[in-house]
């Protein structure tokens, strides 16, 4: 038996490629996709590995706004639309894909713990206890797996305010991104009056200013927040020569730049149930240099200056430097980081700039 913590699309999706006969998926909460705290648009590299129903999708996303502290804004015109699913919907898409595969679920069954006995492990759950040969961690930042398996690590986490709102002005068909406002911001419309709008950051006192002006005059209509964590090189994957494993949001594997992990969660579940001995292997091989790129670019960008941001879009506002953009998919920056850096001799100078600024604040906050 494999014992799957987490209905999410990590989870889900893990169990419905598992290829043992008996794979047991327990979630704590009553309905699979509730609470909703993610803002669901993924680009077109999910369907690798599904194609996703037209009733899944909310809306279409062809472009995305920057926008400069100083008010000006660039577009970048996507070459394959993003797609706004209805997030609820997504996680029992993926959820029934599982049990069509033979997966048992456990709806409302919390993880408590668990104890090795021999080859073997006994988890219990807020229901009943079971044998079981394989514990898999898919269960958020938080993981109960990660902490019952002493694996947890130093992680740190920031926190994501986001609502669906009536808001005031929407440009269909375009994501807006705020360059001053928390760590990460932005606007993605629903239709033409309702939008997902969130900011990200770790500062309470800040983060309360900036989800504020973001929201302006909007009428909050389902507050979806929560916490992310933040990618670890460091995290361990699997408890030391045991058969306990983490993916998703339960091993860090989001990128630091959007905050998103859904794709990753997704491609981390693919490789161990197609092979757990090599799941650490080809997640470090495939998967950690894309994750490093984004906490490195969302560290430098943390560190930017109004001044340095509004160059930032100036830089970006270059058609050759706004056509990599538009290409390429930004969950993987491996593929197209090096291509803008040889293209544009200005983002050393601007990546130098912000590595000073960065170098000066550690020296002054000692």
């Amino acid at each position: 038996m494999i014992s799957v913590i987490g209905a999410g699309p990590a989870g889900s999706f893990y169990a419905s490629r598992e290829s043992h006969d008996s794979v047991h998926l327990f979630e704590e909460h009553q309905t699979c996709g509730e609470p909703i705290a993610c803002t669901g648009i993924l680009t077109d590299s999910v369907q690798q590995f599904t194609a996703i129903p037209q009733e899944l999708i909310v809306s279409k996303i062809k472009q995305f706004k920057m926008i400069a502290p100083d008010g000006k804004a660039m577009y970048v015109d996507l070459n394959k639309t993003n797609m706004v699913l209805d997030r609820a919907k997504f996680d029992q898409f993926i959820l029934q894909k599982a049990i069509d595969k033979g997966v048992n679920l456990h709806l409302g069954e919390k993880f408590l713990g668990y104890k090795k006995e021999g080859k073997e492990y006994r988890i219990k759950t807020s229901k009943k206890t079971y044998q079981t040969n394989m514990i898999v961690g898919a269960d958020g930042p938080f993981s109960p797996v990660a902490k019952a398996a002493g694996i947890l690590g130093k992680r740190e986490y920031v926190k994501g305010w986001q609502a669906r709102c009536r808001f005031p002005s929407l440009e269909e068909g375009v994501t807006e991104v705020h360059l001053n406002l928390g760590e990460f911001s932005w606007v993605v419309p629903e239709d033409d009056k309702v939008a997902r709008v969130g900011v990200i950051g770790v500062d309470d006192r800040k983060l309360k200013e900036d989800y504020k002006k973001l929201l302006g005059a909007s009428k909050i209509l389902e507050d979806q927040s929560g916490f992310i964590p933040m990618y670890n090189p460091k995290q361990q994957l699997r408890r030391k020569k045991e058969d306990i494993f983490l993916i998703g949001d339960a091993a860090t594997q989001v990128k630091a730049t959007t905050y998103g992990g859904i794709i990753y969660g997704m491609i981390a579940g693919d490789y161990l149930a197609k092979d757990k001995e090599t799941y650490i292997k080809n997640v470090n091989k495939k998967l950690a240099k894309d994750l490093w790129i984004s906490l490195k670019m969302r560290e430098m960008m943390n560190h930017m200056s109004e001044k340095e941001a509004n160059e930032m879009v100036q830089i970006f506002q270059k058609k050759s430097n706004n056509d990599v953009l538009a290409k390429h998919d930004r969950n993987f920056p491996s593929k197209f980081m090096v291509q803008l850096l040889m293209k544009e001799a200005k983002l050393w100078k601007l990546g130098f700039d912000i590595f000073k600024n960065k170098l000066s604040s550690q020296v002054f906050s000692k």
